[in-house]
């Protein structure tokens, strides 16, 4: 009875991992209870030449690297620079200059706003700041959407739907 009840429980798992049935687009698994479920994420070099944190708008460094080998691999934050096209998303966990970094390229995250002239509301177009923080985000295009109102205070973390090639 025993091994019937196995070839039985082997046989359905096959059927389950054979048909592409997932229950989540950004996780295989997911439930829908967690937004984190729903994020894409890639994995990039940080060549910043500082940490990066959580929520920091991160932007193609074309400046690192070889030709061929690694241009399109690393990543570095931006200062000063208003709606970069360079953008490929936002800064998942902390991680030290020289290692790997995760950034979600698509889905909802919390996204760090520092200026006050880039407050946003819900449903608008999000690029990067023109303000001198690293890597902060606000009113702009080139990064996504924002999912609620931000006043772009110094500080503000701003949840968002990252999407850089679908921002207006």
């Amino acid at each position: 009875m025993k091994k019937y009840f196995m070839s039985f429980a082997l046989l359905f798992a096959l059927v389950f991992a054979l048909n592409g049935v997932a229950f989540g687009w950004g996780t295989t698994g997911g439930d829908g209870s967690d937004y984190r479920q729903l994020q894409e994420t890639a994995v990039f070099y940080n060549s910043a030449g500082h940490k990066l944190v959580h929520g920091q708008a991160v932007i193609l460094d074309t400046t690192d690297g070889t030709a061929g080998s690694t241009l399109g691999a690393y990543v570095t934050d931006v200062t000063g620079t208003a709606d970069s096209v360079l953008v490929v998303g936002v800064v998942k966990e902390a991680s030290e200059n020289g290692t790997p970094v995760i950034v979600v390229t698509k889905g909802p995250i919390d996204a760090l706003a520092d200026d006050a002239a880039d407050a946003v509301s819900a449903g608008s177009a999000v690029g990067t700041s023109g303000s001198t923080a690293y890597g902060s985000i606000g009113g702009g295009t080139n990064l996504g959407i924002a999912l609620e109102n931000g006043a772009g205070t110094n500080g503000d973390y701003l949840m968002i739907w990252v999407d850089p090639t679908g921002a207006d």
